[in-house]
């Protein structure tokens, strides 16, 4: 099953979740200082993530285990205003379910509704995941 907990990268960032299920997702990240870009702002690459991970997180079923794990197939993301301080809400939901490929979309706000950024994508429902310690598979090698 795959856990929120169990993302280092999203951890390293500071962001915790707010609620996750029925298709949605709301997760947190307090802006902090090595988030801002040589502007002063959010980096654009921190919402990236914010907003991949709001699209990809809405989609997975906890309890299913068919859908516990997905992978992004495309994600097209809109900036839209920016943020220098405080916290931001990354809330994504799901607009369409196949078998094995689910569409999202997702929105980075400050809590009073300004929007900094949205994106939509696909992603499917993949195989557990990798542990960190297990060695690389070379391309062109099946296992």
């Amino acid at each position: 099953m795959s856990r929120f907990e169990d993302n280092p990268f999203l951890h390293s960032l500071g962001a915790s979740i707010e609620s996750w299920g029925d298709g949605r997702v709301v997760l947190h990240l307090p802006v902090q200082p090595n988030h801002l870009n040589r502007q002063g702002a959010l980096q654009g690459g921190v919402v990236s993530a914010l907003l991949d991970a709001a699209c990809g997180y809405a989609g997975i079923e906890q309890d299913n285990p068919e859908r516990s794990n997905s992978v992004t197939i495309s994600l097209a993301i809109n900036f839209i205003g920016s943020v220098k301080s405080g916290h931001v809400l990354a809330i994504g939901t799901v607009t369409g379910r196949g078998r094995k490929i689910y569409f999202s979309q997702a929105e980075v706000r400050t809590p009073d509704g300004r929007v900094i950024a949205t994106a939509q994508g696909s992603f499917k429902h993949g195989r557990p995941r990798v542990e960190a310690n297990a060695p690389a598979v070379s391309a062109g090698t099946s296992t």
